[in-house]
């Protein structure tokens, strides 16, 4: 299982990190598989421009892939949050920029782990899950939004970008955006100027990972 992404696959915002959303989805899932693997990857504040740079995250999960795969292992899931840092610096180079640009990296880093999959005879579209992003500021007056986060996007459309480029790709879209609407003060630590889940908002995006991706658990008595 490749762990990829930003702060939240990082599992910031947990009492500890090995109680982030994906050391969560890890743990559910060797129900299923006791030898599951985690590779994690992901690095706090990476965006999607970020992600593609010359010896970043992106060549990093190359890398594990290919070496899960010279080793027979199979690869799966690949989890992957990205889009957050770019929504927040997005006045940096304009909203309609920043959307163009996720829209752009996130379909070039899909196809290049699509790439990186297939010498192991798999598919992208069986593995995948990519999450949207959660608003979570939309409890809070627009002043302390500012101080939080004054180069946050004013437009929307970022989870638009990445439904679209899901689709085109085949791959799951974990609905972290629904999940958490209306909960932003009881699932993040927005109250505290902390925008990163708490640990049920982890538990509850590990638990929306397991749904979407569709992935079966023995039943408990």
């Amino acid at each position: 299982m490749l762990g990829l992404g930003d702060s939240i696959t990082a599992g910031i915002g947990a009492e500890h990190v090995s109680e982030g959303c994906m050391w969560l989805l890890a743990s559910l899932l060797r129900r299923v598989n006791p030898v599951l693997e985690l590779a994690h990857l992901a690095v706090p504040s990476e965006s999607s421009a970020s992600m593609l740079a010359p010896d970043g995250q992106l060549e990093r999960a190359e890398r594990a892939i290919g070496a899960a795969v010279r080793r027979g292992r199979r690869v799966g899931p690949i989890a992957l949050s990205i889009g957050g840092n770019d929504a927040m610096e997005a006045a940096l180079i304009g909203d309609d920029e920043a959307l163009c640009r996720l829209e752009e990296n996130l379909s070039s880093i899909l196809r290049r782990l699509g790439a990186a999959l297939r010498p192991g005879g798999q598919r992208l579209a069986d593995v995948c899950a990519v999450q949207t992003l959660y608003n979570p500021f939309e409890a809070l007056p627009p002043d302390d939004a500012d101080l939080m986060a004054p180069r946050r996007a004013e437009r929307r459309g970022f989870n638009a970008a990445i439904r679209r480029v899901a689709q085109n790709m085949g791959v799951r879209v974990v609905d972290v955006a629904s999940l958490f609407r209306g909960r932003s003060l009881e699932l993040t630590w927005v109250r505290t100027g902390d925008m990163h889940p708490t640990g049920a908002g982890h538990e509850l995006i590990a638990e929306e990972y397991l749904r979407a991706g569709g992935w079966a658990l023995p039943r408990t008595a």
